[in-house]
């Protein structure tokens, strides 16, 4: 069983090897050897097409691809070299010589580019070396909350785990020195910059050896893509910010009276590994494929398989107000089970019957059971369950077997097969005449041979 992020030891991988992914904020992949880096980052803005970023060192600016703009005495020289030579009668006349200047270029429509939301504050954060940007970062709409670029904190959860996290931070740039630095909230600058909702994030990362087990996020559709080749394993991290609270301790997240500090929009995303015997999943023959998000970031936990009730709970934390102390924290919790997980843990034989053939149920401290409205989907062999507007603080969720559950006609057992009958062939005689029927005897006039 897995417990609550922060909570195991490392240990070495089933195949005696360990498993070590660094404590430290990976760096940009340089090099083709390179693993536990990141590789990629690109974003979209409101489902459109995907803007691939750049990577810039803190301290340097932003690269500006130049425009090539022909020069004035270039142009002079054109425009003399296409006018026809002056007539002789004309060269008579008192009429002034014609300008050498060029004609001024034809204006061109302004780059509009949306007003800040929200004003933000630089403050240090210690490893931000650079940022992940575009030259065309507020043109093309990225920067309404007043960043420009992010930053992603690429390590392990914690100091005694191997699980991956991934963490998109906003950032700001000095005008001046071009020196990164977290984008923070003004009056709380120690908490980060709301991220723009609107964006989708795309953050391929290089991780070793490392084989994913199940993700927990702090963010929206969030997917886990794996691929593995002779070298290396690489993880295809893909989602959306979420609003969430930020607390300062744990204890605002207990009972029903606590209060954030501050109130954000983040993506936060831990992978735990499934090749780790202490801190991997603990369910031997799963896809890998397994997520489960929410904007409950107090103590989030992996989702917990209890063999002998066949069920999977999960629990999730925050505030119960936000940080006016007025306003109530309202959750939801999303899970992705492939349907060869389902077929494991719970021995589901059509990932179609999820809606009837799983139960959900949401408990929390306050209001008792099946708090929230509750959703179970199927899409390309992947059962969804969505469950959204219950409040905080700890909410816990879980998921089995419906015990009233009838498999529909497609997953029911096969009727009993009827064996066929056995025909019976004979070889008849007549004088010199031989047939062979298939009855029960010979025709009138023929002997059985």
């Amino acid at each position: 069983m897995v417990a609550l992020i922060g909570g195991l030891l490392t240990a070495s991988n089933a195949t005696g090897a360990v498993l070590r992914v660094p404590h430290s904020t990976w760096p940009v992949c340089t090099t083709a050897d390179q693993d536990f880096c990141v590789e990629s980052v690109s974003v979209s803005l409101n489902a459109g097409t995907p803007i691939k970023l750049t990577w810039v060192p803190s301290g340097t600016a932003t690269p500006v691809t130049p425009v090539a703009t022909p020069s004035p005495s270039a142009s002079a020289s054109a425009s003399a070299s296409a006018s026809p030579a002056p007539s002789a009668s004309a060269s008579s006349t008192a009429s002034p010589a014609p300008s050498t200047s060029p004609s001024p270029a034809p204006s061109q429509p302004a780059v509009v580019i949306p007003t800040p939301k929200a004003t933000t504050e630089v403050s240090a954060r210690a490893g931000i070396s650079g940022r992940w940007t575009s030259e065309d970062w507020a043109a093309k709409g990225l920067a309404v909350y007043g960043y420009e670029g992010l930053f992603i904190n690429a390590k392990t959860a914690n100091d005694m785990v191997n699980w991956v996290m991934i963490e998109v931070l906003p950032v700001k740039v000095d005008p001046t020195s071009n020196v990164t630095a977290m984008a923070g909230q003004v009056g709380a600058p120690t908490y980060q910059a709301p991220l723009d909702k609107d964006i989708y994030v795309s953050v391929k990362a290089r991780v070793g050896a490392f084989k994913n087990g199940v993700s927990v996020s702090v963010a929206n559709d969030v997917s886990v893509d794996a691929t593995v080749d002779a070298a290396r394993n690489t993880l295809l991290i893909e989602g959306g910010p979420v609003s969430s609270s930020l607390q300062a301790s744990t204890k605002q997240c207990d009972g029903e009276t606590g209060k954030a500090s501050a109130n954000t929009v983040q993506m936060l995303v831990v992978i735990v590994p499934s090749n780790d015997d202490t801190s991997g999943f603990g369910i031997d023959g799963v896809s890998g494929d397994m997520s489960v998000s929410s904007n409950g970031a107090c103590t989030l936990s992996t989702p917990v398989w209890v063999e002998a009730e066949k069920k999977l709970t999960w629990t999730v934390k925050a505030p119960h107000f936000a940080a006016d102390g007025v306003t109530e924290n309202v959750g939801f919790y999303k899970a992705k089970i492939p349907a060869a997980d389902a077929k494991l843990l719970w021995g589901l034989q059509n990932a179609n019957d999820a809606a009837t053939a799983l139960e959900v149920t949401v408990t929390t401290d306050a209001a008792g059971t099946n708090v929230g409205q509750k959703n179970i989907t199927v899409k390309n062999g992947v059962i969804y369950i969505n469950v959204t507007g219950f409040k905080y603080s700890s909410p816990k969720l879980t998921v089995m077997m419906n015990k009233n559950y009838k498999p529909s006609a497609a997953t029911a057992a096969p009727a009993k097969a009827v064996a066929p009958k056995t025909v019976k062939v004979l070889t008849c005689v007549k004088g010199k005449i031989t047939k062979k029927v298939t009855a029960a005897a010979c025709p009138a006039g023929y002997k059985k041979k």
